[in-house]
């Protein structure tokens, strides 16, 4: 773990004021069916788990977004900010016309605004991790009505397209990988994609397993219903939390010994994945295969 250890650097009062900000931001859980996630950072892809695009429709969204990505770079050079202020400019254009034809074009997906509200309410911080720019991102959630429900957003710095998992956890008091397998979980449809990769250890002795749990929920298909609604969701992290006596990674691995783990209404699989591209990198903890209980495995 110690290779990736600077990715945390943090001066003291910045760690400091981050605790205390966190204290006043999360709600104190009330009631007995809560469970306490103060202190919990759920960080979640938008794009195909929390908004759904029509295919064909989507597909033309991003070829565009390529497309005039690379223009900007030709015109003002790769890493300029620049790049990404006529990017957001563009992006306007296309906003409008995702508005106007909302109805075939963009959902939601199912169970997302009670799930991410009951994160919200037992004092987890739900957090966007996005490649996109975040004026665009904040509409669109605008647009489908998820703005209240969503902490913070994190997109690029101006010029990059990469996504800032690291930035994310050390805005919100997490100071270290160990602290980050303890309060952070990733969300998201697509391993590859959607993982927060920099926190993953080498290949080597022991390294297995050692990083955030990785909860992989099926896609939304724009014109069909998905396996596991978003309080899918909700409910997978009460259980890790409770299990792991309000440790994500330990919850993890008190659930490995069973062939399946059940909350409420829901049962899914756990291991340990090796990204056939990312052959360098360790084995990560996953939590898959999550399905409503009575449609079977």
């Amino acid at each position: 773990m110690n290779s990736t250890a600077g990715i945390f650097p943090n001066p003291w009062y910045k760690r400091f004021f981050a605790r205390l900000a966190g204290i006043f931001r999360a709600p104190k859980p009330t009631g007995p069916r809560l469970v306490d996630l103060r202190g919990k950072v759920v960080l979640m892809d938008n794009d195909e788990l929390l908004l759904v695009w029509e295919r064909r429709l989507r597909n033309i969204r991003l070829q565009k977004e390529e497309e005039a990505w690379n223009k900007f770079e030709a015109q003002y050079g790769a890493g300029n900010p620049q790049v990404t202020q006529a990017f957001v400019n563009w992006q306007e254009g296309l906003y409008r016309y995702i508005e106007r034809e909302k109805e075939r074009f963009l959902r939601v997906r199912p169970g997302s605004l009670p799930a991410l509200d009951k994160l919200v309410q037992q004092g987890a911080r739900t957090i966007v991790v996005t490649k996109g720019a975040k004026p665009y991102t904040q509409k669109c959630f605008h647009l489908t009505g998820l703005s209240s429900s969503i902490t913070d957003i994190y997109s690029p710095p101006p010029g990059s397209r990469q996504k800032q998992f690291a930035d994310a956890v050390r805005d919100h008091g997490i100071n270290s990988l160990q602290q980050c397998l303890k309060d952070a979980i990733v969300v998201g449809h697509d391993l590859d994609l959607d993982m927060a990769w920099e926190f993953v250890p080498p290949k080597g002795p022991g390294n297995d397993g050692h990083a955030p749990v990785f909860l992989l929920l099926d896609t939304l298909a724009f014109e069909k219903d998905v396996i596991a609604p978003l309080d899918a969701m909700t409910e997978v992290i009460e259980l890790l939390v409770t299990r792991g006596r309000n440790n994500i990674w330990r919850g993890f691995n008190a659930l490995r010994k069973a062939p399946y783990a059940t909350t409420p209404n829901y049962q899914f699989k756990v291991g340990l994945y090796n990204h056939p591209r990312l052959q360098s990198k360790a084995r990560i903890p996953v939590v898959y295969d999550v399905r409503r209980i009575g449609v079977g495995f």
